[in-house]
């Protein structure tokens, strides 16, 4: 499970370390500024006096360093699909130049679309805007489950989710933070998943974590538009684990899938297979945060699951 270290420092004599280490001369770093929204790393915009004068830095001290993934993630999304990411400047896992592991990243212009109080009208447009870049990336498609080099391909989807399911139900916070009669529940529920979901369809490359914090709009031209898609989890998946996760927490997103399914169409069981894709949201959720609100989800979507029940 991710280890959250959303609070580390970082002085802009280090900033400069970095970045020295990157353009290969000398910088000066006039501002290190922490940006809202980064739950497990620390994350900070720098603004220093060479082009392109603006980066993201995302730092992390475990010996658990996910960058490697996040960096190699991001440049084969550059490299082999349409997808808006930011571009990587330098990853480095050794320590030696600041005391983390850090990822320096492109600075994407705009703001969190979930920083926004949008009208109706521009929401949609936000949506239809990325149904369009999801609907380009699920065009992409594997021959084996899980990661995009391969190393974690499980026989089949239904054996991959399952395991990962198990994995976060059996994460000691969980039976710490959930009620026994709910964990019963949800060890019901988990039961049932690997028989329905043998109806999988094909490995599609999916970015694995699109929601509100990681989309990045900007106004332009007289409309809010799309400007990048950050912190991917890419792998090869259902496809249906990407759109559940755009409605889990009862997130609504009409408009989305009325631009998605006008290319691509649902397959039939739809709404109760994504139950539990959002079982194993909420597990992680609760692991990782224990909010009483996860506990509840978890809670309402294993009985929905065990009952039979679809929204």
């Amino acid at each position: 499970m991710i280890d959250l270290q959303p609070d580390l420092e970082l002085t802009a004599a280090q900033a400069e370390l970095v970045l020295e280490a990157w353009l290969a001369g000398p910088v000066v770093c006039s501002d290190v500024t922490r940006l809202e929204g980064g739950l497990v790393n620390s994350v900070f915009q720098l603004s220093f006096d060479r082009a392109p004068h603006r980066a993201v830095i995302k730092l992390h001290g475990s010996d658990r360093d996910s960058f490697v993934a996040e960096a190699r993630a991001l440049e084969y999304l550059r490299a082999e699909t349409a997808c808006p990411v930011p571009q990587v400047y330098l990853q480095d896992s050794s320590a030696r130049i600041i005391p983390y592991a850090f990822l320096l990243l492109e600075r994407v212009p705009g703001v969190p679309l979930g920083s926004l109080d949008l009208e109706p009208t521009e929401r949609a447009d936000i949506d239809a805007q990325l149904a369009g870049v999801l609907g380009e990336l699920h065009n992409h498609k594997g021959t084996k489950w899980g990661g995009i080099d391969g190393d974690d391909a499980a026989g089949t989807w239904a054996d991959c989710f399952v395991a990962r399911l198990v994995a976060a139900r059996t994460h000691p916070a969980v039976g710490e933070r959930l009620a026994p009669e709910v964990l019963a529940r949800v060890d019901d529920a988990i039961d049932l998943a690997g028989p329905a979901l043998r109806d999988s369809g094909s490995p599609t490359l999916v970015h694995g974590d699109v929601w509100d914090g990681n989309l990045m709009v900007r106004f332009e031209d007289g409309r809010w538009r799309l400007a990048g898609l950050l912190d991917p989890d890419l792998q090869f998946a259902d496809v249906e684990y990407e759109l559940a996760y755009l409605e889990v927490f009862n997130t609504p997103r009409e408009d989305f899938f009325a631009a998605y399914t006008e290319h691509k169409a649902l397959r039939p069981g739809y709404e109760r297979r994504r139950l539990l894709y959002w079982l194993h949201t909420a597990l992680v959720h609760v692991a990782l945060f224990g909010d009483k609100r996860f506990c509840r989800f978890t809670a309402r979507t294993a009985e929905r699951i065990t009952r039979g029940q679809a929204p």
